[in-house]
């Protein structure tokens, strides 16, 4: 009786190591594939992050530059629209539905006119007439104050109903947010021409690498902010004029009349913005950083000036 022998054969050393080597190779390609992958996405993250936070920044601002001198226009001395180095400051009278009403000045008795220095009703004290037997200011607003052609802003520090009018204090600083303030500089109320109206005021201004955004005023004058952006690396603001010309601000008290503040058709923004961490595997270990330039024209700035 025959019988068949299966014989069965294992590798050799040689092909072993063969084979070793080819898995090591391939190993060693998908896992610098991996990392590589990983890599990308990881800068892609911190691109991606930067270009959103540009973009939120852009938005914030357009959408508050449009409300600029809603209300009210420029004049040569007194914007809506202002700069002061990182600085930006918009003006607008509110509308909550109706548009904030000014209240004129109630004079004391008697015949002379312009009054005597000071407030009505104390040396930071206007007394004021309601409109429709209210009034709509509040401590912590921010108003103007208009005697004849001249602007002055005011800080409400306080306000006390007195029957058919009321009484509103003010803070004594002699300059808000780049305006003049109060009755600073001997300013002598008009007994038949001052009035007070409240204002909405935006300001954007940059706190170390944080760029800030206050719609109010602290009681030192100082703006009461929350952050906008962190990771600001430059932030430079410039005006821009109907004539094309840029400065760092508007200049009322120069010899040109073309850089004043009622030729101001908008403001334009250099601004560079980084990362929120460093990553050594991310452009070379440096903070990843992109810059930005924008230009924001409100289109008030232009209405307001050319309404009849």
């Amino acid at each position: 009786m025959s019988r068949s022998i299966r014989c069965s054969r294992g590798f050799t050393l040689v092909e072993l190591v063969m084979a070793l080597v080819m898995g090591v190779v391939l190993l060693t390609a998908a896992t610098q594939f991996a990392l590589a992958t990983w890599r990308s996405m990881e800068g892609n993250e911190l691109r991606d992050a930067v270009h959103r936070n540009g973009r939120y920044v852009a938005m914030s601002l357009e959408r508050d530059l449009q409300s600029t001198g809603v209300g009210i226009a420029s004049t040569p001395s007194f914007g809506t629209l202002s700069v002061s180095g990182d600085t930006i400051v918009i003006l607008s009278i509110p509308h909550d539905p109706l548009e904030a009403p000014p209240h004129d000045l109630d004079p004391p008795a008697g015949v002379n006119n312009p009054l005597d220095p000071g407030g009505t009703c104390g040396s930071q004290c206007l007394d004021l007439l309601k409109v429709n037997g209210t009034f709509d200011l509040q401590a912590g607003d921010l108003a103007r104050l208009q005697v004849k052609d001249t602007r002055r802003l005011v800080l409400v520090q306080s306000v006390q109903d007195a029957g058919p009018d009321f009484q509103l204090w003010f803070t004594a600083h002699p300059e808000l947010v780049h305006h003049e303030a109060g009755l600073s500089g001997g300013l002598l109320l008009d007994r038949f021409d001052s009035f007070v109206q409240e204002l909405s005021v935006t300001i954007y201004y940059r706190d170390g690498d944080r760029l800030m955004r206050a719609e109010r005023l602290r009681a030192d004058g100082t703006p009461d902010g929350d952050v906008v952006s962190y990771g600001i690396q430059s932030w430079e603001v410039t005006v821009v004029f109907s004539d094309g010309d840029e400065a760092d601000a508007a200049n009322a008290a120069d010899t040109d009349v073309t850089n004043d503040y009622d030729d101001l058709v908008g403001i334009r923004i250099r601004a560079e913005l980084g990362a929120d961490r460093i990553d050594p595997r991310i452009n070379g270990g440096q903070l990843f950083t992109r810059s930005y330039d924008w230009r924001f024209s409100p289109r008030n700035l232009m209405y307001e000036r050319n309404r009849i």
